[in-house]
C-alpha cells in the first residue's frame, strides 16, 4: 500500500489504531516539489476537526524523524472520508443507518443494478433498505440486500 518505509507506516497505523480510527489509505500524488502525502481515516464514532488536527501534528512529527527516508518536500493532508469515497467496512454502513445511500449491487432477477435507497438497518451480514428519493422515478422496492452482493455503496448527500 505505501510508499513509506515499513517501519514508519507500522507506527502510524499503531498510532490510528490507539486513536480508535482505522487508515483507510495513505498515498502519495504529485510530482516531484509539489508532492502531497495523503492519509485518510475514519472512524465508527466518526473523526472530528480536533482530532485530524491533533493527528496531522502526530504524523507531521512522526515524518520528520524519517526525513532521510522521505526524498524531497511533500505536503501533509490528513483527512476524513469523504461523502463520496465507498464504504468498505460493516461498521461504516452502521454509522450510516437513516442516510441515503447509491447502492450498486448484484440482483438475482436484474443483474447488476444501481439504485437509490435509505439504509434502515444492518442485520445479519444484510442491509436493509427502503426506496430512496428518486424525484418522480419508479421508486426501487423495499429490500434486504445482503453485503456479499454489494459491489459500491456510496453517501448521497441530503440538502
Amino acid at each position: 500500500m505505501s510508499f513509506l518505509p515499513e517501519h514508519i507506516e507500522s507506527r502510524l497505523r499503531d498510532e490510528i489504531g490507539r486513536r480508535g480510527m482505522v487508515l483507510l489509505e495513505l498515498k502519495r500524488r504529485g510530482e516531484r516539489g509539489s508532492t502531497v502525502m495523503e492519509v485518510i481515516v475514519d472512524a465508527e464514532a466518526g473523526v472530528t476537526l480536533d482530532e485530524l488536527a491533533d493527528l496531522s501534528r502526530w504524523t507531521s512529527a512522526l515524518l520528520d524523524e524519517a526525513e532521510e527516508a522521505l526524498p524531497g518536500r511533500y505536503k501533509l493532508e490528513v483527512s476524513s472520508a469523504g461523502l463520496d469515497r465507498p464504504l468498505e467496512y460493516i461498521w461504516q454502513y452502521r454509522k450510516n443507518i437513516g442516510r441515503l445511500l447509491k447502492l450498486t449491487f448484484e440482483d438475482e432477477k436484474a443483474g447488476r443494478t444501481t439504485e437509490l435507497f435509505r439504509l434502515v438497518a444492518v442485520e445479519d451480514g444484510s442491509l436493509v433498505v427502503e426506496p430512496g428519493n428518486t424525484r418522480g422515478r419508479r421508486a426501487p422496492e423495499s429490500a434486504i440486500i445482503p453485503l456479499d452482493r454489494v459491489t459500491r455503496a456510496v453517501v448521497e448527500p441530503q440538502f
